[in-house]
């Protein structure tokens, strides 16, 4: 027994389901809101075919007495509708079924929530995918002549994530399909990164220590780095050394977060995010080689950010491209808010600690990235954020933290 609500933000039409007393009291309060037109709708069944015809843009889902079976409803509303916000509504979940919500979900609230927080939450999460679906961005994307494909190995390990009888060993017999990204994510296990006390020889054991979802994003940062292979055109920063302080982010931001007790899905968040922060770079630099060096040298000369020149100068930049295209892939929200906010996280209306705080904080605090024209690539630490989430104590523990991943930090 559950509500279902989806909201369009455009024409304020919020589609219902009323099927018991607690989100009741939450569709009432969304119905009360002045500017939302709401649309009742009688059961689950009715959800997909009502999406179908209408304009929504926000989903309230209640994930009911059924949480697993919910969550696969959910994964084919993100299939059909990836551009919908998700907003779950639910009691106790166990541990497989949190990651699931976290990952599919822009915010899971309590069946028990203040209606207050709802409603802030809806609009939050629309403020943040309008930034991310701006036209310029979609425009710049839709120009380049081809994009990365999602690898099959990655699809298999997400179909893993999402079974909850998968086990390590078949985990591996999904890697070992792909041999050269399996020595890859060897390579990276085996790295300094990561510091494990011993060799590790096989990738059952490998899933073993790091997890499935790390493994899972080591891939799909090392097949999106392998998509822009740097050419002759391009010698202003090395991508290699690009990909190794993404990783040394990660792992920072990844620290920074259980530093302040975060829960493992936001942890695992931030690793993500920071893997994958500086992807949009790339996807510039590989598109139009010598105008972006031009925006690299500009910046350099006038001590400007490389984003607001990117923004002069391209109408967008590196972050909203990279996060405009994890959208199109279908990343976790926060992930792709972390990517898109990381070098302005003011822009954020969240005030607590989120994947988006661990990577700006690791971005700023570890050593530059500069190019070769001497411009500065990485975040400068925003004071007026940090204080907007309350965190300003937390600044000297972070420092402590960044600085165990300095040595791994070198020029681009």
């Amino acid at each position: 027994m559950n509500s279902i609500v989806a909201l369009n933000s455009i024409e304020k039409q919020a589609v219902i389901c009323e099927l018991c007393p607690k989100s009741l009291r939450l569709s009432s309060a969304l119905s009360s809101v002045a500017d939302i037109e709401t649309v009742p709708v009688g059961s689950l069944e009715q959800l997909l075919p009502v999406l179908e015809k209408t304009d929504a843009s926000v989903l309230i889902f209640p994930l009911g007495e059924n949480p697993t079976q919910s969550l696969d409803l959910l994964q084919t509303v993100v299939d059909k509708h990836p551009g919908l916000v998700r907003i779950v509504v639910s009691g106790p979940l166990t541990p497989f079924q949190t990651a699931r919500a976290s990952e599919l979900a822009h915010h899971s609230l309590s069946l028990d929530c203040d209606p207050e927080e709802l409603i802030r939450d809806i609009y939050n999460s629309l403020h943040i995918t309008s930034l991310i679906n701006k036209p310029a961005a979609r425009d710049y994307i839709t120009s380049l002549k081809t994009l990365p494909v999602m690898p099959e190995v990655y699809e298999k390990l997400n179909a893993a994530l999402n079974s909850e009888r998968s086990n390590a060993r078949e985990i591996a017999k999904v890697l070992e399909q792909d041999p050269v990204m399996t020595a890859k994510i060897m390579q990276l296990v085996n790295s300094a990164y990561f510091g494990l006390s011993r060799e590790i020889n096989r990738i059952q054991e490998a899933v073993t220590v790091l997890g499935v979802r790390m493994i899972r994003d080591l891939v799909l940062s090392a097949h999106l780095f392998d998509s822009y292979p740097q050419t002759d055109d391009w010698k202003s920063f090395s991508f290699s050394q690009i990909h190794q302080r993404s990783m040394t982010v990660a792992r920072a931001a990844q620290h920074i977060a259980r530093s302040v007790k975060a829960d493992r899905h936001i942890q695992a968040q931030a690793f993500l995010a920071g893997l994958l922060h500086d992807f949009g770079t790339l996807v510039l630099a590989s598109h139009n080689p010598e105008e972006y060096h031009k925006i690299l040298t500009k910046a350099g000369v006038m001590e400007q950010p490389v984003y607001a020149i990117e923004k002069l100068e391209l109408g967008v930049t590196h972050a909203e491209a990279g996060a405009y295209l994890l959208a199109l892939w279908n990343l976790p929200p926060r992930v792709i808010e972390a990517v898109l906010l990381h070098h302005f996280p003011k822009a954020s209306p969240s005030d607590g600690f989120t994947p988006l705080t661990a990577v700006h904080v690791a971005d700023a605090l570890l050593p530059a990235a500069t190019s070769v024209v001497g411009c500065d690539i990485s975040s400068r630490l925003s004071m007026p954020y940090i204080e907007q989430i309350g965190m300003e104590k937390e600044l000297d523990r972070w420092e402590l933290v960044t600085a165990e991943y300095q040595p791994h930090v070198s020029a681009v």
